[in-house]
């Protein structure tokens, strides 16, 4: 299956195991015979959503109706995996704006649909791309482990603190670099994620920070424009759905890398980017 085929598959899958307590991104990445890391960046990039949210939310809007419909509140919350009514009750309140019990009265309830992929499908953006082959080089890195159900929020904050800390000054930020595969992923999908510069734009390595080479091959490089984050998710949407199925090649787990310019961030001129080494299929 190429990515987005997966993406349509998983969406599947989520509804068909929704009471099931053990759906989670491990298990769903197994069974889709792709890494946790990837399934959550392939469907955040589609979804704008993590894939725990989205389950979450999916199983709070078929709980309400049946709550709403007259089902039992204590055997709904067990149904879909709360172990206590108090729990249920919080977690309902929280999404829905009412409890359970307001709900069974009858009133408007939130809702999460089951995700539409027809829509989601429509065509691609525009951006640039070029197939470059590259000597080994060197990066200079500061990193950290994360897991992909809370990386969006940590890792926004990672930035954060990399500014506050001056590292700037000495390590220009143009690169968010994700270490994948084996080597760096866990069983859960706990994975690396680095923020740095290519080692010959650095004035200094400042403590804290790593060297690592990256061995040559064959890149990918791909470009457009627009504010940040959504175009850089759309470009990740658009190098999955459309480029890499028809492109006869595929990508080597090791380094991605996302590569920011100088600049207004927010801007609709802004130049992103992401780098993907590749291997033909």
């Amino acid at each position: 299956m190429d990515l987005f085929e997966v993406f349509c598959s998983s969406i599947e899958l989520i509804e068909e195991e929704l009471r099931n307590e053990d759906l989670d991104i491990p298990y769903l990445a197994k069974r889709l015979y792709i890494s946790p890391y990837y399934f959550q960046r392939l469907f955040f990039a589609h979804t704008g959503k993590t894939v725990g949210s989205y389950i979450r939310e999916r199983r709070l809007t078929e709980a309400g109706q049946e709550v709403k419909n007259g089902k039992s509140i204590l055997e709904t919350a067990f149904r879909y995996g709360y172990d206590s009514q108090e729990s249920f009750t919080k977690a309902f309140r929280k999404f829905h704006g009412v409890t359970p019990g307001r709900a069974k009265r009858g009133c408007i309830l939130s809702c999460c649909p089951k995700v539409n992929v027809q829509a989601l499908h429509k065509g691609g953006i525009s951006m640039d791309y070029t197939l470059e082959k590259e000597n080994e080089f060197e990066i200079a890195v500061i990193t950290r482990s994360f897991h992909p159900e809370t990386a969006n929020e940590e890792i926004e904050k990672f930035w954060d603190e990399y500014y506050k800390k001056g590292y700037e000054k000495t390590v220009p930020p143009m690169l968010g670099v994700c270490l994948t595969g084996a080597a760096y992923e866990t069983s859960d999908g706990t994975f690396r994620y680095g923020i740095g510069s290519l080692k010959d734009y650095t004035q200094e390595i400042p403590e804290g920070f790593e060297v690592l080479k990256v061995p040559a091959g064959l890149w990918g490089k791909f470009y457009t424009k627009g504010s940040l984050p959504d175009a850089i998710r759309k470009l990740w949407c658009e190098v999955s759905d459309n480029w890499l199925p028809s492109s006869g090649y595929e990508v080597i787990p090791g380094f991605d890398f996302e590569c920011y310019s100088e600049g207004d961030l927010k801007s609709d001129d802004y130049v992103s980017g992401i780098w993907l080494c590749l291997k033909e299929k």
